[in-house]
């Protein structure tokens, strides 16, 4: 095997929290592929397991990808080190407050809010290390581990959705609660490589895990996932246009996404089963000029300026970064599409796009480094990021990446863009829940329906049902939301419906 290059794909991982004490699943490898786990996403127990993050290596040669390398052609080492920031971290205020106090302003022991158990290394096959010597306040808390399996790949598992308060601190907001604890992580990973027949270890271009709350709609799509948004980031930044689609758009691989997207929010979402019902009748392609153009016009122009609202651009309809959490301030501002989903849909509209439609599209069977690098982001939200669900605005408009959808971690001193462990996460809400609670339904916008459903099918043909129905009281529902969070249902497809699942009384 003759390589110059090792890389880890994905560049970033997606590890999901879950309470099952050891059942877990794989998370999303191949884009569009989204078979739920064996007897589904909960243990016997209603407990829901843990998606696990598995990173590969990969070797290349002149830039191009040879082969994965695995325990058959090669000696492995891996290192990750997790870490929970967010109590030591500033006040999340949005993108319009980005330098508010920071957190627990009264505790002068900051290290005591930083849960960081440290790295752990495997060093072989069939190893596992546990993050569990993390402490806050005092408290213990884990924040998961880390296996390797026979073939030497790397498994993260991330925490088990503990989120608490040593001093039993009320819940106050959603985001900003001094005294709380959770087990959301993220941080590096990295590898040392040595090909059999070599005495030289190659260190493998590193990756990055982000250990975040469940998906409870696994299998739908948000409008902006953060796939799009970082794509985006490694064309304005990079100058990485060869990912670019191609011009025109194909119908099947740019277009069509887009608008499934769209039309599947109504299986999370009573408001989109209104708003989408045009989309029918532009499938199959090329559909009507005219309401191809009606469509298009709805949608908001990501260059027109996002501190305003224009007529009838309200689409997606979905609050934008630029949400104000004071009420008196508070404008109905839209999440524009990004520049190049809105391009794609531009062309669409004009009628200038590759017309290969041949039925729903058949994904692939072949696992590959792109292909694992999409299908981990896709699944993600990629805004609005107040603060987001999976990571914040920070990764978008602030962290350095060294090539498409590879964070940085040189040692940059001149700009003080060095990533540490909990870095993208330390902005999130604390705990996750809280802000899980508030993002539903508000004032004709939404959040992220994708992720944390609003509305669902419990039956073939409906009637909607709310989606924390009985489960969270709105009088307690933060506390609720700690507490019962693992009892919501999964919304997964049933023949050609998506229907709740799972759901624990």
């Amino acid at each position: 095997m003759t390589i110059d290059t090792i890389k880890i794909f994905p560049p970033i991982g997606i590890a999901r929290l879950g309470n099952s004490p050891n059942e877990f699943f794989i998370g999303p490898e191949i884009p569009g592929v989204h078979t739920p786990p064996s007897g589904g996403y909960k243990d016997s127990s209603c407990r829901i397991k843990r998606q696990a993050a598995r990173f590969r290596v990969f070797g290349y040669e002149g830039g191009v990808p040879k082969q994965e390398i695995t325990t058959a052609n090669a000696e492995i080492k891996w290192t990750v080190e997790l870490a929970n920031t967010k109590a030591d971290w500033k006040r999340f205020g949005g993108i319009k407050r980005p330098n508010l106090p920071p957190r627990n302003q009264n505790v002068s022991d900051r290290a005591s809010l930083r849960i960081t158990p440290g790295p752990r290394t495997l060093n072989g096959p069939n190893e596992r290390s546990a993050f569990d010597t993390g402490k806050f306040l005092g408290v213990p808390v884990s924040l998961g581990e880390i296996q390797t399996d026979v073939d030497g790949r790397l498994l993260v598992l991330g925490g088990f959705g503990n989120s608490g308060s040593p001093h039993n601190t009320p819940l106050s907001g959603f985001a900003n609660n001094d005294g709380w604890y959770d087990d959301v992580s993220d941080g590096p990973v990295t590898a040392s490589v040595r090909v059999k027949g070599t005495n030289e270890w190659i260190q493998a271009a590193s990756g990055w895990v982000i250990c975040g709350a469940p998906k409870f709609a696994p299998a739908i799509e948000n409008m902006i996932t953060l796939y799009d948004t970082l794509l985006q980031v490694a064309v304005n930044k990079l100058g990485a246009v060869s990912l670019l689609p191609a011009d025109p758009p194909s119908f099947t691989k740019d277009i069509y996404p887009l608008l499934i997207r769209a039309m599947n929010m109504k299986w999370v979402s009573e408001l989109a089963a209104v708003m989408h019902s045009a989309f029918q009748s532009v499938i199959p392609p090329p559909g009507q000029p005219e309401d191809r153009i009606a469509i298009f016009k709805r949608l908001r122009n990501p260059d027109t300026d996002p501190h305003t609202q224009i007529d009838n651009q309200d689409m997606p309809k979905v609050w934008s970064d630029f949400y104000d959490v004071d009420p008196s301030n508070r404008l109905p501002i839209t999440q524009a599409l990004t520049n190049i989903q809105y391009d794609i849909l531009h062309h669409w509209k004009d009628g200038l796009f590759n017309n290969d439609w041949n039925g729903t599209p058949v994904a692939e069977t072949e696992i590959t480094p792109e292909g694992l690098s999409r299908a981990a982001l896709e699944a993600c939200v990629g805004g609005p990021f107040y603060p987001g669900i999976e990571t914040s605005f920070m990764t978008r408009d602030n962290y350095p990446f060294i090539e498409p959808f590879r964070l940085d971690l040189k040692d940059d001193s001149s700009t003080g863009n060095r990533l540490s462990p909990g870095d993208l996460t330390k902005q999130m809400a604390i705990p996750w829940q809280a802000d899980f609670y508030d993002c539903r339904f508000d004032t004709g916008l939404q959040w992220w329906p994708a992720q944390r459903p609003e509305e669902v099918f419990t039956t073939s043909g409906g009637p909607y049902e709310s989606w924390t129905r009985d489960i969270i009281d709105e009088e307690h529902g933060r506390q609720d939301m700690v507490q019962n969070w693992h009892k919501l249902g999964f919304v997964v497809q049933q023949n050609e419906e998506y229907l709740e699942t799972e759901r624990c009384e």
